[in-house]
């Protein structure tokens, strides 16, 4: 097979032959081995060059076996005639410059005949005392053809790739993964040049640049890059793809000299766009600089010293004018890493003997560690002081680093560690040592801690989930959130991010899933790393599923498409099913919202229609619903009954003039409500989020609330600040405890302090539906704090900046449709079992023993007060029918007793003129109760029988059930509370229906005369 043209370029010969000569050293084709000398080019003329063959760039391994005492000389040449006298001249001036050559490798086009070539290799070891190999066409065609070193020919030959020889058994294992890659982009002729693709393109691209046995499809993988970089629309996808090329081709093909071009666009535009803030591309940055020296410093590449310093201390001084407008947190520890690596670099312009090699990139350094610490050996550092770029300025920079960590984090701090390791004898005699190193290692010691828990939380979390403990599960997983979202474990953060927000929806809580999958797009569309990217489009199409779960149906569907632009941006074959299944979920969903749109609110149809046309799937949804077209429409009221059922927010609650947002959980209805338009819905939505992720941490408690309904309504005030607490009013009815807030309108201004104020709107209003005292509910809050509620309620960014994506006039549009939500004023029917149910089991404070000794009491305490009256009862049918159907529903005798002395009581009361009230003083409240719990005498004149009705007993009892409440340590806080609801909780965690002492039969009856009596005196 003849490969070997004969009108290559010298240049490209020259580079052909250096890629040969550096991949079959390794393999033993080249028997020698060593390394190279440390000088440069020895001279060059119009037809020949020799050289040093450059050690690898660091990281590789490729010369890492090569011995120490020997030193090697390139040297090629495409004269046609003449050759042998040509390698004689050649070969007396490399070994008369007076650097000792122990073996020079000669690459010619033009084959030497065997007999001349053994000639010249006696006479260069006679002569000049060094090994000489002759290369010549035939032996570059023969190993330019192996499988492995095809890719050579690719690059430098221009022969097409599907030329390339079949894979050889034994050539190394490819990851399926990596098979199946190749095989989509090799039927792939047109990427859409979007950052998806490209991040689709990265892995398998990088996957043949480190690993031999993929590096044949290196050339093809770049030239998939090149295409894309073509298409690519956005600067940003652009810039990246230059990166991604300029280092496979350096790092692969081990020349820079071919992406010289995209290497100077590449820095020049950072450098030069001051909008370009984007801090992955700004590490790319940092990066390709190092790759840049180091290619420098090895002759592979065009670019100058005065040309690389350039843009480092042009990219120098963009990072110190980002860091001086004061960005958040994490991307302020970005940058100050990187600011501190520029500074830390080697000095270029110095004498390069003094540097025997650039410094490593931190991806490099992190692999050396890993290795080192898995052999037991300690951490490397630079065996020679080579000299920085800037000393004082790193060191500063890492102090006001270190310094800054507690606020970021986000930021990988092992990465900078394990350079200042590096640097170890380079910085040790600074005065500013001791004190970054104790920071650095503080971090990263708590990074290290941070991860391991992370790990372990994980596995708890997933155990409890596959056995049904939701609650619980969702607190491991907020703590692996906590612990892994940052730095290198960032990608698995955002997982657990989602695992959240999918956690929240399974419990019914879907604003607050919203949240957490709105948090995790944020997070993944400001992470440096672009493959975390993809990211972005499933969070948002996920907090779309969530929107529409809590009924807001139109905003669903606005922020479904605006998941789909992100889809079509960050991910390659964006509508693929199989690996994106989410897109069609949704996709369904809003079928099925068009569906029950076109049946009961067709005024509503036109904006829909109008939404998804912005995207272009209104015509998909069409065909999604072309087959379902002929079917009978179902009624709102079958709609309505289905949302229930499912738990689920009524279908478009967010038309309308008014919001609504409802569901159950802890025994509780839950209703926010609040004016359809822009800073009001995010207000109450804010406090939405905040309540339902404190309803997920009391449900791993015992908040012991009073069933019924919660209403809260939620008005935005522009005149309200930040650090002023919510104006909160209560206004308690017998069916429902409403409330009225007034929110601050918009995003705070300090973080920090938002939670606590947050926090302290919420306790108001969810204390006053419990039942425990005030002391014992702030335990529970005391109790979640500790569980890190502060980092829950707040996830990164504000509730009003993570979920502003409608504007306002989308909020006049909806509050502008004529007709409600479907199902408004229908009452909700029977919905599914809750997924946060109420409590179960002994409630907070209950003894059993104490309860009966209680019991006891009563018996003793009511009998006196009825001891007349009882006989007159006993004596009277309609009373006993009366007892017998009140005992058939499970009155014990201590509950009879307690209705007809209450009504006793509260008869003589009134007989008296004495009437309770609100404002009543001290004395004068217990005049009332010394009258009513005054033992009865036979002269006092006998209570009429129709005070003792079924109706007036039931009611007597309820009131007492709040002083039995109290006997509990309980605390009813409603003026007016449900006190069936009340006597629900007593008889389910408390005993209420069950407690009782032996006693005597206070009403005389005969067991047989009373059928329907239960057993009594049961203790």
């Amino acid at each position: 097979m003849s490969i070997l043209g004969e009108s290559n370029s010298h240049h490209e010969f020259e580079s052909l032959c250096l890629g040969l000569a550096r991949r079959r050293i390794t393999s033993n084709l080249l028997p020698a081995t060593g390394p190279v000398s440390s000088g440069g080019d020895q001279g060059r003329d119009a037809e020949s060059h020799w050289t040093n063959i450059p050690r690898e760039l660091p990281g590789t391994s490729l010369y890492a076996s090569l011995a120490s005492t020997q030193r090697v000389v390139m040297a090629c040449t495409i004269q046609a005639t003449g050759v042998p006298g040509k390698i004689r001249r050649d070969l007396a001036s490399i070994c008369g410059q007076g650097t000792p050559v122990d073996r020079v490798i000669y690459f010619t086009v033009t084959a030497v005949p065997a007999r001349k070539r053994h000639d010249l290799i006696e006479e260069a070891t006679r002569t000049h005392q060094v090994d000489l190999e002759i290369w010549d066409a035939a032996a570059l065609a023969t190993h330019l053809a192996d499988y492995d070193l095809f890719y050579l020919a690719v690059q430098y030959l221009h022969l097409p790739s599907d030329l390339a020889p079949p894979r050889p058994d034994g050539a190394g294992e490819l990851p399926d993964w990596y098979v199946e890659a190749r095989r989509r982009w090799q039927a792939n002729d047109e990427p859409h040049g979007t950052l998806g693709d490209l991040v689709d393109l990265r892995a398998p691209l990088r996957h043949a640049t480190f690993h031999a046995e993929a590096r044949a499809d290196l050339p093809e993988w770049i030239g998939h890059a090149r295409t894309l970089l073509a298409a690519a629309a956005a600067e940003h996808t652009a810039l990246r793809a230059r990166y991604e090329i300029v280092a496979a081709t350096l790092r692969g093909l081990g020349d820079m000299r071919p992406t010289d071009q995209l290497a100077r666009d590449f820095f020049g535009t950072v450098t030069s766009d001051d909008a370009l803030t984007d801090l992955g591309i700004l590490e790319d940055a940092v990066i390709l600089l190092q790759y840049a020296f180091g290619a420098l410093a090895r002759g592979l590449t065009a670019l100058t010293t005065d040309d690389l310093c350039d843009c480092q201390r042009l990219l120098a001084d963009k990072i110190d004018r980002l860091l001086d407008a004061a960005p958040p947190a994490n991307a302020m520890a970005h940058l100050l890493a990187m600011r501190a690596r520029l500074a830390l670099h080697a000095d270029m312009t110095a004498d390069f003997e003094t540097v025997p090699e650039d410094l490593p990139t931190v991806a490099e350094i992190t692999a050396a560690v890993v290795q080192a610490v898995e052999a037991g050996e300690p951490i490397p550092a630079l065996q020679s002081e080579p000299p920085l770029t800037d000393l004082d300025t790193g060191m500063n920079t890492l102090l006001r680093l270190g310094r800054h960590l507690d606020n970021a984090p986000l930021f990988p701090i092992e990465h900078t560690a394990d350079l200042f390791d590096y640097l170890t004898p380079v910085l040790v005699d600074h005065p500013l040592y001791r004190e970054v190193r104790d920071l650095l290692d503080k971090a990263t010691d708590g990074a290290t801690g941070q991860t391991a828990r992370g790990t372990r939380a994980q596995s708890r979390g997933l155990a409890l989930i596959k056995n049904g403990r939701l609650p619980q599960a969702l607190q491991e997983i907020h703590e692996a959130k906590a612990n892994w979202l940052r730095g290198d474990t960032l990608e698995g953060g955002l997982i657990m991010l989602l695992l959240c927000a999918r956690l929240y929806s399974e419990l019914g809580l879907p604003i607050a899933a919203k949240q957490y999958a709105l948090a995790a797009a944020a997070a993944a569309k400001t992470a440096p790393a672009p493959e975390l990217n993809r990211y972005v489009p499933r969070s948002i199409i996920q907090a779309a599923q969530y929107d529409r779960q809590a009924g807001n149906w139109i905003s669903a569907t606005r922020l479904f498409c605006i998941g789909l632009m992100a889809q079509n941006t960050y991910c390659d074959e964006p509508y693929n099913n199989e690996r994106y299944p989410y897109v069609w979920e949704m996709m369904a969903d809003q079928a099925l919202t068009r569906r029950i749109a076109d049946a009961v609110r067709p005024g509503f149809v036109p904006l829909l229609r109008t939404i998804t046309a912005s995207v272009g799937i209104d015509t998909l949804i069409d065909d999604l619903l072309a087959p379902t077209a002929d079917d009978p429409r179902a009624t709102e009221e079958t709609y309505t009954e289905e949302a229930d059922a499912q738990g689920i927010g009524r279908p478009f609650s967010d038309a309308g003039p008014t919001r609504h947002y409802a569901w159950h959980a802890l025994g509780v209805d839950w209703e926010i409500t609040c004016p359809d338009e822009h800073l009001s819905a995010l207000a109450a939505e804010r406090y939405t989020a905040a309540l339902q992720v404190f309803l997920g941490e009391l449900a791993t408690q015992d908040p012991l609330f009073l069933p019924g309904r919660i209403s809260v309504e939620i008005r935005a005030d522009d005149a309200l600040p930040h650090d002023q607490p919510a104006v909160c009013e209560q206004k308690a009815e017998r069916d429902t405890n409403r409330w009225r807030l007034r929110l601050p309108a918009g995003a705070p201004a300090d973080l920090e302090a938002e939670p606590p104020r947050l926090l302290t709107a919420l306790i108001k209003v969810v204390l006053s539906q419990s039942l425990l005292s005030d002391k014992a509910f702030m335990h529970l809050v005391e109790e979640a704090l500790a569980g890190g509620l502060w980092h829950k309620l707040l996830v990164g960014r504000p509730y009003d900046e993570l979920a502003d994506f409608l504007r306002p006039d989308d909020y006049q549009t909806m509050a502008a449709l004529a007709d409600p939500a479907v199902g408004a004023g229908i009452p909700r029917g029977q919905a599914k079992a809750a997924a946060l149910p109420a409590r179960t089991g002994p409630g907070p404070g209950y003894e059993h023993k104490e309860a009966l000794d209680n019991v006891r009491n009563r018996y003793a305490v009511m009998l006196p007060i009825v001891r007349h009256t009882l006989p007159r009862l006993s004596a009277d049918p309609g009373f006993r029918r009366t007892a017998r159907q009140l005992r058939g529903e499970a009155w014990r005798d201590w509950h009879l007793l307690t209705a007809i002395a209450n009504a006793v009581g509260n008869h003589r009361a009134q007989q008296q003129g004495l009437r309770p009230s609100p404002g009543d003083s001290p004395e004068h409240r217990a005049r009332i109760l010394a009258v009513m719990q005054a033992a009865e005498r036979p002269e006092d004149p006998p209570v009429p029988a129709e005070v003792f009705t079924e109706r007036a007993l039931r009611t007597h009892l309820s009131l007492a059930a709040v002083s039995t409440a109290h006997s509990h340590g309980l605390v009813v806080r409603h003026g007016f509370p449900d006190r069936q609801a009340l006597l629900s909780v007593l008889g389910d965690r408390y005993g209420y229906w069950t407690d009782d002492v032996e006693h005597d039969d206070p009403f005389g009856w005969s067991a047989e005369e009373d059928v329907a009596t239960p057993a009594r005196g049961r203790t």
